[in-house]
Protein backbone atom coordinates (compact mmCIF):
# COMPACT_ATOMS: atom_id res chain seq x y z
CA UNK A 1 0.00 0.00 0.00
CA UNK A 2 3.05 2.36 0.25
CA UNK A 3 1.30 4.88 2.55
CA UNK A 4 1.87 8.59 2.02
CA UNK A 5 -0.05 9.51 5.17
CA UNK A 6 -1.18 7.28 8.00
CA UNK A 7 -4.46 8.17 9.66
CA UNK A 8 -6.36 5.89 12.00
CA UNK A 9 -5.04 2.32 12.25
CA UNK A 10 -6.30 -0.66 14.22
CA UNK A 11 -5.33 -4.29 14.65
CA UNK A 12 -7.79 -6.89 13.37
CA UNK A 13 -7.80 -10.68 13.07
CA UNK A 14 -7.80 -12.05 9.51
CA UNK A 15 -10.80 -14.29 8.83
CA UNK A 16 -8.93 -15.51 5.72
CA UNK A 17 -5.58 -14.73 4.10
CA UNK A 18 -5.23 -11.02 3.24
CA UNK A 19 -2.63 -9.41 0.99
CA UNK A 20 -1.12 -6.04 1.80
CA UNK A 21 -3.05 -3.35 -0.07
CA UNK A 22 -6.31 -5.29 -0.26
CA UNK A 23 -9.52 -3.51 0.74
CA UNK A 24 -11.05 -5.31 3.75
CA UNK A 25 -14.49 -5.58 5.33
CA UNK A 26 -15.81 -7.27 8.43
CA UNK A 27 -16.02 -11.05 8.18
CA UNK A 28 -19.55 -12.37 7.79
CA UNK A 29 -19.01 -14.82 10.65
CA UNK A 30 -19.98 -12.26 13.28
CA UNK A 31 -16.59 -12.59 15.01
CA UNK A 32 -15.54 -9.34 16.69
CA UNK A 33 -12.73 -7.46 14.95
CA UNK A 34 -12.33 -10.06 12.20
CA UNK A 35 -11.81 -8.90 8.59
CA UNK A 36 -11.60 -10.49 5.15
CA UNK A 37 -10.77 -9.20 1.65
CA UNK A 38 -13.81 -7.14 0.62
CA UNK A 39 -16.00 -7.98 -2.36
CA UNK A 40 -19.30 -6.57 -3.55
CA UNK A 41 -21.05 -9.31 -1.54
CA UNK A 42 -19.35 -8.76 1.84
CA UNK A 43 -20.08 -6.08 4.40
CA UNK A 44 -19.12 -2.43 4.05
CA UNK A 45 -15.38 -1.85 3.60
CA UNK A 46 -13.52 -0.47 6.62
CA UNK A 47 -9.95 -0.05 5.41
CA UNK A 48 -6.90 -1.38 3.59
CA UNK A 49 -4.47 -4.04 4.87
CA UNK A 50 -1.08 -2.54 5.74
CA UNK A 51 0.72 -5.83 4.99
CA UNK A 52 0.05 -9.51 4.29
CA UNK A 53 -1.91 -11.15 7.12
CA UNK A 54 -2.20 -14.94 7.40
CA UNK A 55 -5.61 -16.41 8.15
CA UNK A 56 -6.16 -16.32 11.92
CA UNK A 57 -3.29 -13.87 12.53
CA UNK A 58 -3.63 -10.25 13.60
CA UNK A 59 -2.50 -7.35 11.46
CA UNK A 60 -2.72 -3.62 10.96
CA UNK A 61 -5.54 -2.13 8.92
CA UNK A 62 -5.27 1.42 7.59
CA UNK A 63 -8.52 3.25 8.19
CA UNK A 64 -10.11 6.69 7.90
CA UNK A 65 -7.70 9.44 6.85
CA UNK A 66 -4.91 7.23 5.51
CA UNK A 67 -3.55 7.80 2.01
CA UNK A 68 -2.41 4.52 0.44
CA UNK A 69 -2.22 2.66 -2.85
CA UNK A 70 -4.92 0.18 -3.90
CA UNK A 71 -5.57 -1.88 -7.03
CA UNK A 72 -8.62 -1.61 -9.24
CA UNK A 73 -10.12 -4.82 -10.57
CA UNK A 74 -8.74 -5.69 -14.00
CA UNK A 75 -12.09 -5.19 -15.71
CA UNK A 76 -12.78 -1.80 -14.13
CA UNK A 77 -10.87 0.35 -16.60
CA UNK A 78 -9.69 3.67 -15.22
CA UNK A 79 -10.39 6.17 -12.45
CA UNK A 80 -10.04 9.91 -12.43
CA UNK A 81 -8.74 11.88 -9.48
CA UNK A 82 -11.82 12.73 -7.44
CA UNK A 83 -13.75 9.54 -8.27
CA UNK A 84 -15.27 7.61 -5.38
CA UNK A 85 -13.78 4.12 -5.14
CA UNK A 86 -15.80 1.17 -3.82
CA UNK A 87 -15.19 -2.57 -3.83
CA UNK A 88 -15.58 -4.78 -6.88
CA UNK A 89 -16.48 -8.44 -7.27
CA UNK A 90 -12.73 -9.22 -7.19
CA UNK A 91 -11.61 -9.75 -3.57
CA UNK A 92 -9.73 -6.77 -2.17
CA UNK A 93 -9.88 -4.70 -5.37
CA UNK A 94 -11.55 -1.37 -6.06
CA UNK A 95 -14.00 -0.11 -8.66
CA UNK A 96 -15.15 3.39 -9.56
CA UNK A 97 -18.44 4.25 -7.85
CA UNK A 98 -21.02 6.69 -9.14
CA UNK A 99 -22.01 8.80 -6.12
CA UNK A 100 -25.37 9.54 -7.76
CA UNK A 101 -26.37 5.89 -7.30
CA UNK A 102 -24.58 5.20 -4.01
CA UNK A 103 -27.78 5.25 -1.97
CA UNK A 104 -29.47 2.89 -4.41
CA UNK A 105 -26.49 0.51 -4.43
CA UNK A 106 -26.45 0.35 -0.64
CA UNK A 107 -30.15 -0.49 -0.54
CA UNK A 108 -29.71 -3.41 -2.94
CA UNK A 109 -26.75 -4.81 -1.01
CA UNK A 110 -23.75 -3.34 -2.82
CA UNK A 111 -21.01 -1.52 -0.99
CA UNK A 112 -20.27 1.93 0.29
CA UNK A 113 -17.21 3.79 -0.88
CA UNK A 114 -13.78 2.98 0.58
CA UNK A 115 -12.29 6.31 -0.47
CA UNK A 116 -11.61 9.06 -2.92
CA UNK A 117 -9.11 8.63 -5.78
CA UNK A 118 -6.25 11.10 -5.50
CA UNK A 119 -4.63 10.04 -8.78
CA UNK A 120 -5.79 9.31 -12.28
CA UNK A 121 -5.54 5.52 -12.31
CA UNK A 122 -4.78 3.94 -15.66
CA UNK A 123 -6.21 0.61 -16.72
CA UNK A 124 -4.36 -2.56 -15.83
CA UNK A 125 -3.59 -5.38 -18.22
CA UNK A 126 -4.98 -8.93 -18.38
CA UNK A 127 -5.55 -10.04 -14.77
CA UNK A 128 -3.83 -7.07 -13.09
CA UNK A 129 -5.74 -3.88 -12.35
CA UNK A 130 -4.32 -0.39 -12.37
CA UNK A 131 -3.00 0.99 -9.07
CA UNK A 132 -3.22 4.44 -7.54
CA UNK A 133 -3.52 6.35 -4.32
CA UNK A 134 -6.79 6.93 -2.46
CA UNK A 135 -7.76 8.81 0.67
CA UNK A 136 -9.56 6.26 2.81
CA UNK A 137 -12.92 7.80 3.58
CA UNK A 138 -15.59 5.26 4.35
CA UNK A 139 -18.43 7.75 4.35
CA UNK A 140 -19.47 9.46 1.15
CA UNK A 141 -22.21 11.88 0.18
CA UNK A 142 -25.64 10.31 0.17
CA UNK A 143 -27.10 11.03 -3.25
CA UNK A 144 -29.90 9.52 -5.24
CA UNK A 145 -30.08 8.95 -8.97
CA UNK A 146 -32.96 10.81 -10.54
Amino acid sequence: PAPLHIGLTMTFKAGSAILGGQIVSFAATGVSRSVIPATSSTGAPIGVAAHDIASGAEGTIYMQGTVCKIMLSADDGTADAGDWIGVSTVAGCGIVRDPAIQAHDTIVGLQNAIGLALDDITAGAATVGGTGYILIQTSCPVCAAS
